[in-house]
């Protein structure tokens, strides 16, 4: 269980990880907003936006995808994005927060940790305190059983 609540946090890191090394190494272009398309997730609205940006040395176009609050970018707006030189089609946006996606993991996590922990705690029987007479009833049944093996 611990290592299924693990899975969205490591794959939050990875991507993170990912971005930083592209956004260190990579060249740093701006794309072009070519296409907006509103979605709402949830009761967000959401701007998914179609990127195109040029790889300097070829001047070849490369696609890319991005999300942003609504009505931030319009068509033909300019976005920073870096990209790698040695595969130009992998890039990252460069103003991209993964920050809240982080602490939402590790407080998932975390939840997670803690419910297995007292899960484990009330099946195994530690730290119940049971009522007087529930005590004794228990005890008592405790001595039957004793008495017949």
């Amino acid at each position: 269980m611990i290592a299924l609540a693990a899975v969205p946090l490591t794959i939050t890191i990875y991507r993170m990880r990912k971005a930083g090394n592209i956004k260190k190494h990579g060249v740093h272009v701006d794309a072009i907003v070519k296409d907006k398309r509103a979605v709402r997730i949830g009761k967000s609205p959401i701007d998914m936006l179609t990127l195109e940006y040029k790889d300097r040395a070829t001047g070849r176009p490369y696609y890319g995808k991005a999300s942003t609050g609504q009505g931030k970018f319009k068509i033909g707006d300019r976005m920073p994005v870096a990209y790698l030189p040695d595969d130009p089609a992998k890039y990252a946006v460069l103003k991209t927060g993964y920050w809240p996606v982080l602490v939402f993991c590790i407080i998932l996590f975390l939840f997670v940790i803690f419910a297995v922990y007292k899960i484990d705690e009330m099946v195994s029987g530690k730290n119940i305190q049971y009522s007087g007479s529930l005590k004794h009833t228990l005890q008592r049944e405790a001595r039957k059983i004793y008495k017949l093996a």
